[in-house]
């Protein structure tokens, strides 16, 4: 693991109230965020991390609404930005990013962290699912 997302990991186990937490040798985190959101950490080298929040399968059938409020959540000015909206190769719906790390604390992550928590839950409601569905994504 790269020494500066080891030290970051570090400060938001110590916000979080937690002796450590669990990476493995490559940086890579998965956390659980309340009772049905899960957002994995991947840390790309020493200056960057890419989070991702599985959301949900992709629904079969989407009105055009719902297919126009998604797309538009990857526009610049989205309120998601830095994050996107895309699916996967298992055909999962997922919110994702890549953001620098440097200057940033365990506070600022985690408020990312559950910032991006609470839109993967945003998705789910907006297209009508519930906690089952972000179950069967993780």
């Amino acid at each position: 693991m790269f020494k500066s997302t080891e030290t970051l990991y570090a400060d938001l186990a110590k916000t979080l109230g937690v002796a450590e937490l669990p990476a493995d040798a490559s940086g890579s985190l998965e956390l659980t965020i309340g009772d049905d959101s899960t957002v994995i950490l991947f840390a790309e080298d020493e200056y960057s991390l890419m989070l991702v929040a599985p959301v949900m399968p992709l629904p079969a059938n989407l009105d055009y609404g719902l297919v126009l409020w998604l797309m538009r959540r990857n526009f610049y000015d989205s309120p998601l930005a830095p994050f996107r909206v895309s699916c996967d190769a298992a055909g999962t719906l997922v919110l994702w990013g890549r953001v620098p790390i440097e200057g940033m604390s365990g506070a600022a992550l985690g408020s990312l962290i559950e910032a991006l928590a609470a839109q993967s839950n945003l998705v789910r409601e907006e297209l009508g699912f519930g906690g089952d569905a972000a179950a069967e994504a993780s």
